[in-house]
């Protein structure tokens, strides 16, 4: 499972530039049932990561819909269906075509939609059931990236719908000059202008229109989604995982986002929590795993900021939780060894006493274990292993110290 989805991944990120961690959560989103958002300014390509998450599922149905002030539940949901009113007297959308009937949904500029739409989309995302008249649609939606280049305003009730998206990412511009040239080299595409949502199979443009043919063995089938569903569910979480999830939840009473500043309690909703971790079951579920890991956790900080100042600072806070057994033993070793050096417990070999040297010896493999496995995270970014190699450039030093005061121990 875990190579078909590498593959799946390299092909939806072919001729894209530094949109891997998008696709890649978007992805995970999708396959957990959950909804993504994206930030940033117009023209950085986000709503070529909902076109890409359509070419991952085979037969898949999509909507895209660019919201304003004066947008009507008729344009997202399908207008009011003449026939069934003048037949059957029944107020009823014809909704073939729209949102209602669609595996991928795009919605741009979110925070413009209206009252009417905002409430419906409650629903949709939340439940994946949409009321039309007077009967429930089950949904077929798999996945609503929804964009906007803006928070939402404050005070203007839109809070529980900016909790219903899970994950939360910040879409930047071409960072490495390298991409940024290449990208204008490229023949023309639709990278900065309008899409034709509807249809994923056509030219290989530079923003990554893959060619279908090319990959039809990795898509995704309808029967295979609903049989993951089932199988994540009965993932494990270890007791590890939810001793981190608890100390991370308490880390975020205090968060300081900076230093100047007063330390953030940053909410996060039991709801939304319980959605985390059905994304950390989907993620061990493409990697191979029977349990939640460890190593599973570190991408929840996208689900976790409220502005996106916040985001380092909580980054590094899940950092810490994920190392936080390690650090507590190296903690207790240090002050044991000083307590030892103190009141001069000299050794004549390493065989008495504590092994010290073999405990950090045993710590320093735990690390680099876990490093590794961090490295190897279908959802770890390259910006997120460069702050893992600079947490653990300081534990490692610490590591060393430690190892030089063992040496005090023993008789000259």
């Amino acid at each position: 499972m875990l190579e078909r989805f590498k593959q799946l991944l390299g092909e939806m990120n072919r001729g894209i530039y530094e949109k891997e961690t998008e696709i890649s959560l978007s992805l995970l989103a999708a396959l957990a049932g959950e909804s993504i958002i994206l930030l940033g300014p117009p023209g950085v390509a986000k709503s070529m990561v909902a076109r890409q998450l359509k070419t991952a599922f085979r037969e898949a149905q999509s909507f895209e819909y660019l919201m304003s002030r004066f947008s009507t539940p008729d344009e997202i949901f399908g207008p009011v269906s003449i026939q069934k009113l003048k037949t059957s007297d029944t107020y009823e959308r014809a909704v073939e075509g729209y949102l209602p009937t669609a595996d991928v949904v795009f919605l741009d500029e979110i925070w413009k939609a209206g009252p009417a739409i905002q409430n419906t989309l409650l629903t949709v995302i939340n439940e994946k059931i949409f009321r039309n008249g007077n009967r429930e649609m089950h949904l077929p939606l798999k996945l609503l990236v929804a964009a906007s280049n803006e928070l939402p305003a404050k005070g203007e009730g839109l809070e529980a719908l900016w909790d219903r998206f899970v994950i939360r990412i910040e879409s930047r511009p071409i960072k490495l000059e390298k991409n940024f040239r290449a990208m204008l080299l490229e023949a023309p595409t639709d990278f900065l202008g309008p899409t034709d949502f509807t249809d994923s199979t056509d030219s290989s443009g530079s923003m990554g229109k893959s060619d279908s043919a090319d990959f039809s063995d990795l898509k995704i089938t309808a029967e295979e989604y609903a049989e993951w569903a089932e199988k994540i569910c009965k993932i494990g979480v270890k007791e590890e995982v939810l001793d981190a999830i608890s100390a991370i939840r308490k880390s975020l009473r205090a968060v300081n986002v900076d230093e100047a500043a007063e330390r953030r309690n940053i909410y996060v909703s039991d709801r939304r929590w319980k959605n985390i971790v059905r994304l950390l079951r989907t993620s061990a579920f493409m990697q191979d795993r029977e349990e939640v890991d460890i190593c599973d956790l570190l991408p929840i900080y996208h689900c976790l900021w409220q502005e996106p100042e916040e985001r380092n600072a909580i980054r590094a806070l899940v950092i810490k939780a994920l190392f936080a057994p390690h650090a507590d033993k190296l903690v207790e070793m240090k002050n044991a060894l000083a307590e030892d050096i103190k009141y001069h417990r000299i050794r004549r070999s390493p065989d008495e006493g504590r092994d010290y040297e073999g405990e950090i010896e045993s710590l320093s493999d735990a690390l680099t274990s876990l490093e590794r496995q961090l490295g190897d995270n279908l959802f770890v970014s390259s910006d997120d292993k460069t702050e893992l190699s600079a947490y653990l450039r300081d534990f490692y030093r610490e590591l060393a110290f430690t190892r030089q005061d063992t040496m005090k121990l023993y008789a000259e």
